[in-house]
């Protein structure tokens, strides 16, 4: 475990989503971020934002397939904002509605590329950067990383099993070490990707999977919330942290009225369809 609240950290895929939001909710705790996502414009503007709060937040085009920008990513950020003492590997990509008899083969191994080599690299680049006087790596994970099958997200979900076996593995080799490696796990978040995905969605099936969506989802201020409470207490080394428990689902179902997450969300262009 870190030996101190962390004061610098980088997050992949920053831009948006539960990115952006776990950076605002750090930046809250004091965290100076660093945000990483491939496109130059979109990431300074999600700086900018962050700024204009009133937060230290710089933005840095990273595309995490390539070992190379994401070694200049770590220069860039110890160089601009201090020494990293936490890397949060969000940077992530689903692409569902196919099952794995149909899925293309670019879209399997782009997010294999995206969800899981990044990671790798985040991993290799920090544990590198941070040997000295430590640190933690967050790996954050999703759908498949408890190895169950997921219907029509074949590949995103066998990119995530990978990586919470991945995270497992390399906590397993840093142990006793001043590094902690972890895992994020959590669950359905409901982010522009979430979105994208769900309108694919035939009309026919649509009201069976919110149904679904809206016992296990959570909006993205709560899920950062809870992981930047996590980050700023430390890692335990080899530890997949769980949002979505067994027990949390069991009580959701049971819920009078029922849970309607997606109400807040019904102006959403994506959405509304």
């Amino acid at each position: 475990m870190s030996r101190i609240a962390p004061r610098v950290a980088v997050i992949t895929g920053g831009s948006q989503g539960l990115g952006l939001g776990l950076a605002r909710a750090l930046a809250a705790h004091g965290v100076a971020v660093a945000l990483a996502a491939p496109d130059a414009t979109d990431i300074e503007t999600a700086a900018v934002g962050l700024r204009a709060e009133g937060h230290a937040a710089i933005g840095i085009a990273c595309d995490v397939r390539d070992r190379g920008a994401v070694e200049q990513l770590w220069r860039e950020a110890e160089a601009r904002l201090g020494p990293v003492d936490a890397w949060i590997s969000n940077a992530g990509l689903a692409l569902t509605g196919n099952s794995l008899l149909d899925l293309p083969a670019k879209a399997f191994a782009v997010m294999l590329d995206t969800n899981l080599l990044g990671a790798f690299h985040g991993c290799q680049v920090a544990a590198a950067g941070m040997a000295e006087r430590g640190g933690d790596i967050w790996n954050v994970l999703g759908a498949g990383a408890d190895g169950e099958p997921v219907p029509r997200m074949g590949g995103y979900a066998t990119s995530k099993a990978a990586l919470a076996f991945f995270t497992r593995s390399f906590a397993a080799e840093v142990g006793g070490s001043s590094l902690a490696i972890a895992g994020l796990s959590p669950g359905l978040v409901l982010t522009e990707g979430f979105f994208r995905e769900h309108a694919k969605v035939p009309p026919a099936e649509r009201a069976a999977r919110e149904a679904v969506v809206n016992i296990i989802a959570d909006d993205v201020p709560t899920i950062a919330a809870w992981a930047a409470g996590l980050i700023m207490a430390g890692a335990t080394n080899g530890t997949i942290y769980n949002w979505l428990t067994a027990g949390k689902i069991v009580a959701r179902k049971a819920q009078l009225p029922p849970r309607d997450v997606l109400g807040a969300f019904a102006e959403c262009p994506a959405f509304a369809i």
